[in-house]
């Protein structure tokens, strides 16, 4: 295999054996109409709406729900979105290739005539999508840097039309870090179209603007639309010059929609690449540039996306108040639009610590997008969880939330890449791998993540965590990697503070400085980062002094007490661990942060939480909804909860909270 840019692929086209054995033994496994589904599904392609194999298989959709729920049990198939999707691909691929050429071939024939019976039309090529159909080469008309317009297509019908669709797919864009890797899928495209174009004529039919184009209303928000969905781009470069361009264009008032949004797009590309103050600066012009011509449905997203980029900086104070205009803004267009304040918000209070605050906020967040269809935002909130979910030392529920998430990424389409999943993915494979196995992955499997820029600004501890991991697994070259790409980063980013004091504390661990690591420790803006330079520092003087060194113990007594403060109980473990296995005293260090073993002090916050839903009289899987767990998970908090208290059964747990209160 080769593994190259987060992604794996076989050298050899053919697939092994042993999956192929895998894949058959599954299907074997199955009904014949959940195995008639499958087989149909894996022709089709990764992922496939229900309707349409039930289409194709002469049955209604709620007939294949019980072969559907048979796959989903089985481990092959997840519906984590609207798409259901194999859960392997090279599973699919095995099965699809079992089938005869010619039955795969129809199949195929029978699911594109589906498609296009229902007007989902097949994506513009890329060079339609850069030249707007002109041949290669051809000027575009006016300026060299003129947008250059989507082609028309033909319309869609009135039933979809409806703007669902703007609701997933533009909130996406505003507040995507990065952009697509590839074109906008099937129809997808078309349907953004036709609802962005009924927002925007239903607004422009609703207030009274001056100075604007004499177009007609219709071609005006043709126009718009056009622009804003050209944004979809896949590719930095091709995003970055269609946004510039059509800036450079635009002879309208600066508060029309397809200005607002290049604007953003280029404070999100800027930002990605670690241009920060340039990315602060089109995130401010977006901002000023709200005004009369922009539709309501903009404004919380572009205050989101400058209040994120505020919050990595450590600028929380100015990163809240935008969040809370936002939120006002979003409650006012509705449910479906409220989801996005709370997950980001929920990743500010997880920039300054504020874990328990950082859960309820994303929780929060999750339960919204479930009931409306969040799509792009689930995977952040999980990806919060995965964060908070380490820190408080639940391993389990890491795992869990990172499955989760990856899942969401690989389901929804409106999806744009995010530096947060694979971050978490690598925290938990430390966890679960150890230090040497996980330095092996940096050099493959997440190898972007040493030198992004986006990583380093947005967890002020990541360079100096890399450090800390190399030199674990005796990586000296690794090590100086990641000092030297933090360096860099921060001498290309004169005046912020986070990454001059981020690079200082990386290159205290590789080179031994106690002073560097005093220093960073005192002045890193996250709570967290702060305590773990402190700790950095507390096991260094304590290697160079005798034992139960002063000043080594009292580095570690005060990161213990700010992990105390905190709430970050994986942390006070390691600690206290740490402390106990090197004969340091641990007094005067607070207590409340040694986990009780029995009893109800011993239970984790998720634990009490899914013993209270238990005590109510909810299923597994109910509760499972209830905290954003799959009900593997919740079995396995169960059975801790049940060991700690000492009990062998649910109405034993209702017992024990009613005596408890």
């Amino acid at each position: 295999m080769e593994i190259s840019h987060e992604r794996a692929r076989l050298l050899d086209e053919r697939i092994p054996r042993r999956v192929r054995d895998l894949a058959q033994h599954w299907l074997d496994s199955l009904s014949d109409k959940a195995r008639q589904l499958v087989q149909v599904a894996a022709a089709v392609g990764g992922s496939f709406m229900v309707v349409e194999v039930a289409s194709m298989l002469r049955e209604t959709t709620a007939s294949m729900l019980p072969a559907l729920n048979e796959t989903i049990a089985s481990g092959l198939l997840i519906c984590p979105g609207e798409q259901t999707v194999f859960q392997h691909e090279l599973v699919r691929r095995s099965i699809a290739d079992a089938l005869p050429a010619a039955v795969r071939q129809a199949l195929r024939q029978d699911v594109s005539a589906l498609r296009r019976q229902h007007c989902l039309q097949v994506p513009m090529p890329p060079e339609f999508l850069v030249t707007g159909g002109r041949p290669a080469g051809t000027p575009v008309p006016g300026s060299t840097d003129a947008p250059a317009p989507l082609p028309a297509s033909a319309p869609l019908p009135a039933s979809s039309t409806e703007p669902g669709i703007v609701h997933r797919l533009l909130p996406a864009l505003l507040m995507a870090r990065s952009t697509r890797t590839e074109p906008l899928p099937l129809g997808l495209a078309d349907e953004l179209r036709a609802g962005l174009t009924a927002v925007l004529q239903a607004h422009y039919a609703d207030v009274e603007l001056t100075g604007t184009a004499d177009a007609p209303l219709a071609d005006r928000a043709d126009r718009i639309t056009r622009n804003t969905v050209s944004l979809f781009a896949d590719g930095v470069q091709r995003a970055t010059t269609r946004a510039r361009a059509m800036l450079a264009a635009h002879q309208g008032r600066d508060d029309e929609a397809d200005a607002v949004t290049a604007t953003v797009v280029m404070s999100n590309l800027e930002w990605a690449v670690g241009n920060l103050a340039e990315g602060l600066r089109w995130g401010q012009r977006a901002v000023q540039c709200l005004g009369p011509a922009t539709p309501p449905m903009w404004s919380p997203y572009v205050r989101l996306a400058l209040a994120t980029k505020l919050s990595d900086i450590g600028r929380f104070d100015e990163a809240e108040g935008l969040i809370r205009t936002a939120r006002t803004e979003a409650e006012a267009l509705g449910q479906p639009h409220t989801a996005t304040p709370s997950i980001a918000r929920a990743m500010l209070l997880l920039q300054s610590s504020r874990l328990q605050e950082a859960q309820d906020s994303a929780r929060t967040g999750l339960e919204v997008a479930a009931k409306t269809g969040g799509g792009w935002v689930v995977p952040v909130g999980q990806a919060v969880l995965i964060l908070v979910a380490l820190r408080r030392g639940d391993l389990a529920s890491a795992a869990d939330y990172a499955w989760r998430c990856r899942a969401a990424v690989g389901a929804d389409s409106t999806v744009f890449p995010s530096i947060h999943f694979d971050w978490g993915e690598c925290l938990v494979a430390t966890a679960q791998l150890g230090a040497r196995r996980t330095a092996e992955l940096l050099t493959t499997t997440y190898a972007h993540l040493l030198t992004s820029p986006q990583l380093f600004v947005e967890e002020a501890a990541a360079a100096a965590w890399f450090v800390r991991l190399a030199l674990a697994a005796d990586d000296m070259p690794l090590a100086s990697t990641v000092v030297t790409a933090a360096e860099r980063f921060a001498a290309a980013n004169p005046g912020r503070p986070t990454l001059a004091v981020a690079a200082l504390h990386a290159r205290g661990l590789l080179e031994r400085d106690s002073e560097a690591l005093r220093q960073a420790a005192r002045e890193h803006v996250s709570p967290c980062a702060g305590a773990l330079a402190e700790e950095d520092l507390g096991i260094l003087l304590s290697a160079r002094e005798e034992k139960n060194g002063a000043l080594g113990a009292a580095a570690l007594r005060s990161a213990l007490q700010r992990f105390v403060q905190i709430g970050s109980q994986g942390d006070i473990e390691r600690i206290r661990a740490f402390m106990e296995e090197h004969g340091t005293p641990v007094t005067n260090a607070p207590r409340q942060g040694r986990a009780a073993t029995a009893g109800w002090e011993a239970l984790t916050e998720t634990e009490r939480s899914i013993a209270h839903l238990v005590s109510d009289g909810l299923t597994n899987r109910q509760v499972a909804r209830r905290v954003s767990l799959s009900p593997h998970t919740v079995n396995y908090h169960l059975r801790a909860i049940f060991r700690k208290l000492g009990i062998d059964s649910r109405v034993e747990v209702a017992r024990h909270i009613t005596h408890s209160a």
